[in-house]
């Protein structure tokens, strides 16, 4: 499980959250680890492997050197492990305190410590006992076998699983996973079970050779192509076209390019740089073949020729210009040609800027020429230029376009809707835009449309159903706006309101949904069934989390929660209830698109244990994604069982759309109970 569990942390983290990539114990050592050499020699940071160096600027008399470096010694590695002449990330199974343990493989994510050992806490230690920064010994550890022990402390739920030919009752009694006949083997290399510190049945880690292709790995020693790519073992020479090769060991990003002949998807598969109809060719062999208009230039397969070479199109150019036959350039600092200002204007060239010279409104990027010089678009010039979609109007500079003007988006538009058509439609009670007069998308307000429901927004009580408005919410509680910064830079609004589950207003697909089937950690990419806008980005696809969020244009979420501002490169992401979730222990994900245009919604229901928790103890968590952009997040359930991670007090509750905008409601704290309402409003 643990070494599984890294794997999935590992690939979440460099692919979501844009940081190193670190296994689930942790990478990097604590201060009661391994240490880490001081070497600081120019030596040790000139780039490259040199001197005692094992790898390259590391090991040796350098600093150590990080999960699947090269090493000769233990001392080379962050880790302490070093095994096969690669330095080994950190388990819960290689005799060294390293990555969270508090003491040698254990504390963190490797178990409780046994007596004598350090802590820093009783829940660290096996007898629940931290005195002095050591764990006092348990029952565990008394030369008996007493309570539910299987053989002399060891066994059972409460104490350290036995070594081999000690009693067993169950597969969970025995260090190697398997029990035989009441009695645990000792782990080995072909026992069938994956334990020690295999990433993969009877293979990969410190001990067991590497993994054939396919399997699952967690550095490039894991396997025995020795090259692990996305938690996988896949071979550039294995004579099959695997993983993302695009033919047999050649192509894909990863292996080396294709030579001419071979199978492609982009040039970038070609040791020639041409993939034309699937094959690569060459655009490199000093003939004139294929369709090229010159030699080893022009054409669909190779790049565009320089000027005066021959040229059939515009296309067969490099400077997008072909003249009579012969290519000629609007980027060589001369006015020629028909160009009426440098490299611009004409029948050629790029329409010029404003304050180049011109002759007719043609020359012109704005269409303005007056003058013989071109002048700047402006909002009110009686031209449809710059990025207007209409005269004057539209395109995110001018105002929006009247009804039956053109228009591309709903922000070109004053009543903002566009029509398929592209043509701005008048204000209506079911457009899905708040127009009009409305308080709220289609209700409220001083026209026709209906009186809105509780939550809904209102101005006065004449625009709720219930005639009651409270906080800028229709009902009598109104919603509270998040403490702190209820408004992001980007103009999403959260406020909360406090409900019993049984009134929460989510649909509940619990017997409609589609189920998703996740591994620990793992994640999904699933239809959202209409483009759905997230700061300014609209998506037609989504990824669901097992550790509770949904993911834009990304992967995963790991299981390790972060509070908000993220990282620069992290993706999109609502964080309904980031915590590390575990889908396997029991309970459902599911997700389902409903309604009919422009009211459709997506709804996402995590139904699952806490992977620290009793897989009794399920959380009940719903997201819905409006077609009008907005978010709503109910909390039927948030009592897994434990304190420590009850009601949000281990989770991030919010949504991001970069480093600098983003909405949290919570992180880290039990301000998340079950019965909870949040409201996300686009802007």
């Amino acid at each position: 499980m643990l070494s599984l569990r890294s794997l999935g942390a590992a690939a979440a983290c460099a692919i979501t959250l844009g940081c190193t990539q670190a296994p689930r114990i942790g990478a990097l050592p604590d201060a009661g680890g391994v240490p880490t050499d001081g070497g600081s020699s120019a030596s040790c940071e000139d780039g490259r492997r040199s001197g005692d160096e094992t790898g390259v600027d590391c090991g040796g008399s350098c600093p150590r050197c990080a999960d699947g470096s090269a090493c000769n010694v233990a001392s080379d590695c962050m880790s302490g492990v070093c095994n096969r002449g690669r330095c080994l990330m950190p388990t819960c199974m290689d005799g060294v305190r390293n990555g969270r343990e508090s003491g040698v493989d254990c504390g963190a994510d490797c178990g409780l410590c046994p007596g004598g050992q350090p802590c820093t806490a009783n829940d660290e230690c096996l007898s629940g006992r931290c005195r002095g920064s050591v764990c006092e010994a348990s029952s565990c550890e008394d030369g008996r076998q007493n309570g539910e022990e299987t053989d002399v402390d060891c066994g059972g739920p409460t104490c350290p699983a036995c070594a081999g030919e000690a009693r067993c009752a169950r597969d969970t009694d025995c260090r190697s996973r398997l029990c035989a006949s009441g009695a645990c083997t000792t782990a080995s290399c072909s026992d069938g079970v994956q334990n020690q510190d295999e990433t993969s049945v009877d293979c990969g880690g410190g001990t067991c050779a590497g993994c054939r292709d396919g399997l699952a790995c967690m550095a490039d020693a894991d396997c025995e192509g020795r090259r692990c790519v996305e938690g996988g073992c896949v071979s550039c020479t294995d004579r099959i076209r695997n993983a993302e090769e695009t033919d047999v060991d050649c192509g894909g990003g990863l292996c080396p390019d294709c030579a001419d002949g071979r199978a492609c998807a982009r040039g970038s598969d070609c040791a020639s740089r041409a993939c034309v109809e699937g094959t690569c060719v060459s655009c490199r062999d000093g003939v004139q073949n294929q369709d090229e208009t010159d030699v080893d230039c022009g054409g669909t397969a190779c790049g565009g020729c320089a000027d005066r070479r021959a040229c059939a199109l515009g296309r067969d150019c490099a400077s997008g210009a072909c003249v009579e036959g012969t290519c000629v350039s609007c980027r060589d600092g001369l006015r020629n040609q028909d160009e009426s200002d440098v490299d611009c204007g004409g029948t050629l060239c790029p329409a010029c800027a404003p304050g180049r010279a011109c002759a007719v409104p043609a020359d012109c990027a704005s269409s303005l020429c007056s003058g013989g010089t071109c002048n700047a678009p402006g909002c009110g010039d009686g031209v449809q230029n710059g990025a207007e979609t209409d005269l004057d109007c539209g395109g995110g500079m001018c105002l929006g376009c009247a009804i039956g003007e053109r228009c591309v988006l709903g922000r070109d538009c004053l009543s903002g809707v566009c029509s398929a058509g592209g043509r701005c439609l008048a204000p209506t009670c079911n457009d899905g835009v708040r127009n009009g007069g409305e308080t709220d998308v289609d209700c409220g307000g001083p026209g026709t449309c209906p009186r809105c429901e509780d939550f809904r927004a209102c101005g006065a009580p004449s625009d709720c159903l219930t005639a009651a408005c409270t906080s800028g919410r229709c009902g009598m509680l109104g919603c509270i706006p998040f403490p702190g910064t209820s408004t992001d830079a980007f103009g999403y609004f959260g406020c909360s309101l406090p409900m019993s589950p049984a009134t929460l207003p989510c649909p509940d697909i619990s017997t409609t949904g589609t189920a998703v089937t996740l591994s620990d950690d793992a994640a999904t990419s699933v239809p959202i069934g209409f483009s759905f806008d997230f700061y300014g980005t609209r998506y037609t696809n989504v990824t669901i989390g097992a550790n509770g969020g949904l993911v834009f244009g990304g992967t995963s979420l790991t299981h390790v929660n972060a509070c908000f501002p993220l990282g620069a490169t992290t993706s999109p992401m609502i964080a309904a209830f980031w915590d590390d979730l575990y889908p396997p222990g029991g309970g459902t994900i599911r997700y389902q698109t409903r309604g009919t245009a422009p009211n459709r919604e997506l709804v996402v229901r995590w139904n699952v244990p806490h992977f620290s928790g009793p897989s009794t103890a399920m959380g009940d968590v719903t997201v819905v994604l409006r077609e009008s952009g907005d978010v709503d997040a109910c909390y039927a359930s948030t009592n897994f069982g434990s304190a420590s991670y009850d009601a949000g007090a281990s989770a991030t509750v919010g949504i991001s759309g970069s480093a600098t905008r983003h909405l949290q409601f919570s992180c880290n704290m039990a301000n998340v109970p079950s019965g909870l309402l949040l409201l996300y409003r686009h802007p």
